[in-house]
C-alpha cells in the first residue's frame, strides 16, 4: 500500500514501488499490468482532471468531437486473427465509430471545383511504389533515403498544386510531417505494420463518451482512491541507480523504486520538467533526433451545409503547400447527420503558424479559402473552435515521427531506461511510432520490464541499451 508521510512543512510525501508519470494510454495500460502482475504498490500521476491524454476531446455544437487521437486504424489479421489492441478496447467497450471513406473525395482549387481526382490515384500509386521499394532497401540493408528521395526514384515530384495537395493527403495526413522530413524505410515498416500487418481499416470515434473512455474504463480495473493523482504537475525528476524521487507543482514529493515517465517527446524536447541530473549525452542526443509533429483540428459549425456530400474535400493553393488543404464532413450520414460540422485539417509547419495566430486571423483566413471555393455567399460560422496542440506544455505537439538519416541505434537509445527511469509512450515504439497501439504496446512492455526486476530478474547494466558519447557541455552526464 502506499505509504503517505507529512514533513515538517506540511508538504505530503508519498512512497510507492513504482510511480508511472502520465495518464495517457501508455501510461494507464503500464499501471494496468502492473496491477495484473501483482504489483499493486504504484501511483499514476496525471497533469490534467481526466485520463486519456492526447485522447483529448470537446463539446463542440452540442456534439462530442476529437481534439487529438480520433482513429481505430487497422483492427485485425483476418487470417491469424490476431487484433490491434486499441480494436480490442474498442469492441470490450462498444464504442461507437464509423468507417473513413478517403476515396469519398471532391477537389478544388482557387477557381473553385477542379476534378483532379486523378492525381490523387496516380500518387496513392506512387505510395504504394515506395513502400515496396523501402521493404527492398531494408532487405538488402541499404543506406535509408527520405520518402520524398523515395519518390524521385519512383517518377514522382510534385510541382503543381494539386500534386502537392494529393501528396499531403495520402502521406501528411497520416504522419503529420512532410516526405522530405521523412525516413523512407521507417515510414514503410510504420504504415506495413499497422494496415498491412492488420487491415486497411480507417474507424473514426463518434462515441458520445469521447474516446479516451477506453482508458478511463480500463483504469477502473485497478484504480483505488490514492493511486491515480489527478491535477498533479511534475516540476522534478531526480534519478539514481537506487530510486526515483519526483516532485509535484504543489511541492509533494513522491520516492519510488522505479518510475515509467510517459511524457511526450515535445515534452522531453522542451525541458518543460526538469530531470535531474540531465539526461546522459546519448539520451539527449536521441530525444534531439526525433520529430513531435503536429496535426490541428479546425472545428466549424454553420449555419446550413453548402459543401458536397463526400466525406473529405481537399483544397489545392497555388501559393503555399498545406494551407487548409483537408477538409473532413462530420455532417455525412453515419456521423453526425444534419450537423452541419466541418474539419478543416492542417500538419506540419502550418499548424504552427496556425497555432500561433489568433482566431480572427485563423478564422478570416479560413473564410478566404471557402469563399474561393464555394463562392462569396458562404455565411459565417456559428461556431468555431481550434485545440493549440504546440502550445500546451503537458503536450508539445500531436504525435511523434522518424525524421530522414536517423538510425534505428539512436531509436534504441530513445527507449532505453537511464538507472530506476523507464520510458513508454508512442513514440518509444519502434513499429507504431505515432500511433495509439504504440502507446498502448510500450506501456505493456515497460512494466514488464519493470516487473521483472522488481522480482530479481534483471540488472541494471542489462537494461540499459545506449551508445556512450563524448561530450563536453554544461548539461553533460556521461
Amino acid at each position: 500500500m502506499l505509504m503517505l508521510l507529512v514533513s515538517q512543512h506540511d508538504a505530503k510525501t508519498i512512497k510507492t514501488k513504482v510511480v508511472v508519470l502520465g495518464g495517457g494510454v501508455a501510461g494507464v495500460i503500464a499501471a494496468r499490468t502492473l496491477y495484473e502482475n501483482g504489483v499493486k504498490d504504484f501511483v499514476l500521476v496525471e497533469a490534467e482532471s481526466d485520463l486519456g491524454g492526447r485522447m483529448k476531446h470537446t463539446k463542440f455544437a452540442g456534439y462530442t468531437v476529437e481534439l487529438g487521437a480520433n482513429w481505430i486504424q487497422g483492427t485485425m489479421n483476418t487470417a491469424t486473427h490476431k487484433e490491434n489492441p486499441i480494436w480490442t478496447l474498442t469492441k470490450k467497450y462498444n464504442l461507437l465509430n464509423v468507417a473513413s471513406n478517403l476515396d469519398d473525395l471532391s477537389t478544388y482549387d482557387q477557381n473553385g471545383y477542379t476534378d483532379y481526382r486523378d492525381i490523387q490515384k496516380r500518387y496513392d500509386d506512387i505510395f504504394t511504389k515506395v513502400l515496396a521499394d523501402a521493404g527492398t532497401r531494408l532487405k538488402r540493408t541499404l543506406v535509408d533515403l527520405s520518402f520524398d528521395e523515395g519518390q524521385c526514384l519512383a517518377g514522382w515530384k510534385a510541382q503543381t498544386p494539386q500534386e502537392k495537395v494529393a501528396e499531403l493527403f495520402t502521406f501528411d495526413f497520416e504522419y503529420a510531417d512532410t516526405p522530405a522530413a521523412s525516413s523512407m524505410i521507417e515510414a514503410a515498416v510504420n504504415y506495413n505494420e499497422t494496415y498491412i500487418q492488420w487491415n486497411e481499416d480507417d474507424l473514426f470515434c463518434i462515441d458520445q463518451q469521447g474516446f479516451n473512455i477506453l482508458v478511463r474504463n480500463e483504469a477502473k480495473t485497478f484504480s483505488t482512491n490514492e493511486n491515480i493523482m489527478y491535477n498533479s504537475i511534475v516540476k522534478k525528476v531526480s534519478y539514481c541507480d537506487k530510486s526515483v524521487v519526483i516532485l509535484l507543482k504543489d511541492n509533494t514529493v513522491i520516492t519510488a523504486e522505479y518510475a515509467i515517465c510517459t511524457f511526450s517527446l515535445g515534452v522531453l524536447q522542451n525541458q518543460d520538467v526538469e530531470f535531474v541530473p540531465p539526461f546522459p549525452a546519448w539520451k539527449q542526443e536521441a530525444i534531439s533526433s526525433f520529430k513531435m509533429a503536429n496535426f490541428t483540428k479546425i472545428l466549424l459549425k454553420f449555419p446550413y451545409k453548402f459543401w458536397n456530400n463526400t466525406q473529405f474535400t481537399l483544397y489545392a493553393d497555388s501559393c503555399t503547400r498545406g494551407y487548409y488543404p483537408i477538409w473532413q464532413s462530420l455532417s455525412e450520414i453515419g456521423f453526425f447527420p444534419n450537423s452541419n460540422i466541418t474539419v478543416v485539417t492542417i500538419v506540419g509547419d502550418q499548424s504552427y503558424i496556425v497555432e500561433a495566430k489568433s482566431n480572427n486571423q485563423t478564422l478570416n483566413e479560413i473564410m478566404s479559402v471557402l469563399r474561393s471555393m464555394y463562392g462569396r455567399n458562404v455565411p459565417q460560422p456559428d461556431e468555431f473552435y481550434y485545440y493549440r496542440w504546440t502550445k500546451d506544455p503537458f503536450y508539445r505537439g500531436s504525435y511523434s515521427n522518424w525524421p530522414a538519416g536517423v538510425s534505428q541505434y539512436q531509436h534504441k537509445n530513445l527507449q532505453a531506461p537511464i538507472q530506476r527511469l523507464y520510458f513508454a509512450g508512442e513514440a518509444y515504439s519502434y513499429e507504431y511510432y505515432g500511433f495509439l497501439q504504440g502507446a498502448y504496446a510500450t506501456g505493456q512492455n515497460t512494466a514488464e520490464q519493470v516487473i521483472r526486476c522488481i522480482q530479481g530478474k534483471c540488472s541494471l547494466a542489462s537494461a540499459e541499451n545506449h551508445q556512450e558519447y563524448s561530450c563536453s557541455g554544461p548539461n553533460c552526464n556521461s
